[in-house]
């Protein structure tokens, strides 16, 4: 009687859900005067690395193809999906409880006030204009969303006050780049920032 109770009561092996969501990268558009004119999205980033944690735990990382990620095969309870860009700008979204397959929030990586990049987009070479408001040591670089550095830019002490760097869309060997959205990514000391810039 007993194996005869436990066949009707068979235990179900919980579900595994799929998690999929976007990465969005957003800048802004500017005339050669360094004007803005409108906010700059770009929607269908390839490579952009997202991290699922459950608790402090990494559990998994993927690249986004076209803007979008998916994580499958999860458990229910809380997760957080995690996008870092550069020091500490990146975004997080989390979920109370996955308990069927769902859409995340959309991660959104902003570029920083104050770091303008102009003319945005471009075709031939774009400037970058930032305040520093003491010395410091300075590197920037010009990177692709999934984190492959194309560009050195600045490796050096700057002075405080008001600086301009221009990149003419060449890598380190002296190519061009492709056409598609950059990052120009600013350190000095803790101080990190980033700008996204759109070749055409």
């Amino acid at each position: 009687m007993l194996f005869a109770a436990c066949a009707k009561d068979s235990i179900m092996k919980p579900g595994t859900y799929t998690l999929t969501g976007r990465v969005r990268l957003v800048g802004a558009l500017r005339n050669d005067a360094g004007d803005s004119t409108d906010v700059q999205r770009v929607e269908n980033a390839d490579s952009v690395r997202a991290y699922l944690y459950q608790g402090s735990t990494r559990k998994d990382s993927t690249r986004t193809t076209s803007g979008g990620y998916r994580f499958g095969g999860l458990n229910g309870g809380p997760y957080s999906v995690v996008t870092v860009l550069w020091g500490e700008i990146g975004d997080t979204v989390s979920i109370a409880s996955v308990t069927a397959n769902m859409a995340a929030d959309t991660l959104v990586l902003q570029s920083s006030p104050t770091m303008i990049g102009f003319p945005n987009p471009f075709q031939d070479s774009t400037a970058v204009r930032f305040p520093m408001p003491s010395s410091s040591a300075v590197e920037m670089i010009a990177r692709k969303p999934s984190g492959l550095t194309v560009r050195s830019l600045v490796q050096m002490n700057l002075p405080a006050g008001y600086h301009e760097v221009r990149w003419h869309a060449r890598d380190d060997s002296g190519n061009l780049v492709p056409a598609g959205p950059y990052w120009i990514l600013y350190r000095a000391g803790s101080d990190y920032r980033c700008r996204l810039v759109v070749k055409m």
